[in-house]
């Protein structure tokens, strides 16, 4: 099942078992969540390592005490084999007041390919039975931006909040398209009855513009060197396809911003980004992106796209790169 025809789904049932899996832990959180949310019962929730079979049979098998429904949460990193599923799948159809939620995340230790190969075997045996017809696997991809829009929409609703869809493009720059912290972030902003760019900015705190700052100053303007500051963000805890992504909407922005400028002969941050960009800031973007030529622009998109397909064989060629992009500059 895709994410559209799990929210379809949402819209008029709610599955009794249901597997979420992918390369969104943001999505599989939200969506078991929101699962939850439109179920009033008793909640179990069981992580990892804390995985009893018998316990969780067990769980399953019994009434709530209360009368109502029994809803157990697995989130683990490993498969259940074929006779665990049998065995919770039997219990679910002698039971109707439970539900089962389970959330297949990749383990750090493993690779992409060891986790693919664990959340397929684990769906094939996520499959409905005779007696038991809501069951359901999900994998969940991550999400476009206007995905992103449409998520943190809903929620800024559920919170009362006066926020429309540049603001929360903003917030998403903001936060590096970090989704997971601009939807935890839109609780800092219940109290107060106007929302700007400038409060955002002065609310919320991105470790993304620190770290990547450095950076782009060695690249810019040749200040400090790049090896040792790729070190200290290392240290600091962002990963090489974290720092490929956040190159890349750089990059994407300066060239929009260059682009408009060259049609329309300026530039408005809110009819290219769909907001008003902090001066402070816009001011840094528009003189970098005039500092790059139409034919620079292909070489570093074309760069970018190289350093990509080799970062997802599991090369390490981030310095290479790095100093690629930075001699075009």
């Amino acid at each position: 099942m895709t994410r559209v025809m799990l929210d379809k789904l949402l819209l008029h049932e709610v599955p009794r078992a249901i597997l979420l899996y992918g390369d969104s832990d943001f999505l599989i959180s939200y969506y078991s969540d929101t699962i939850l949310k439109k179920l009033d019962g008793e909640c179990r929730r069981i992580y990892f390592e804390e995985y009893d079979h018998q316990e969780v049979l067990n769980y399953l098998g019994v009434n709530s005490l209360f009368g109502g429904i029994n809803i157990l949460v697995l989130r683990l990193y490993v498969t259940l084999n074929k006779k665990q599923m049998q065995d919770i799948l039997y219990m679910l159809e002698h039971n109707p007041n439970s539900f089962l939620i389970v959330e297949l995340l990749k383990s750090p230790t493993i690779t992409d390919a060891e986790y693919a190969k664990r959340f397929k075997a684990m769906a094939i045996l996520f499959k409905p039975t005779a007696k038991l017809k809501e069951v359901f696997e999900v994998r969940l991809y991550p999400p476009f931006r206007d995905d992103m829009v449409k998520i943190l929409y809903n929620r800024a609703c559920e919170l009362g909040l006066k926020i429309d869809s540049s603001l929360l493009n903003f917030l998403l720059d903001v936060q590096h398209d970090d989704l997971a912290i601009a939807y935890n972030e839109l609780e800092k902003f219940i109290y107060y009855e106007t929302i700007t760019p400038q409060l955002i900015e002065e609310l919320s705190y991105s470790l993304g513009d620190i770290k990547l700052e450095s950076l782009l100053n060695c690249l810019f303007d040749k200040q400090g060197h790049l090896t040792s500051t790729l070190q200290i963000l290392h240290d600091e805890g962002m990963d090489n396809m974290e720092l490929l992504r956040e190159i890349t909407r750089y990059f994407y922005i300066l060239f929009k911003l260059y682009g408009h400028s060259r049609m329309h002969g300026n530039m408005d941050s809110k009819e290219v980004l769909g907001y008003k960009a902090p001066p402070q800031l816009f001011n840094v973007w528009q003189k970098r992106s005039l500092k790059i030529t139409t034919e620079k622009y292909l070489m570093l998109f074309d760069i970018i796209n190289m350093w990509r397909v080799q970062q997802l064989q599991g090369k390490d060629v981030v310095m290479q790169y790095l100093i690629a992009i930075q001699q075009i500059l």
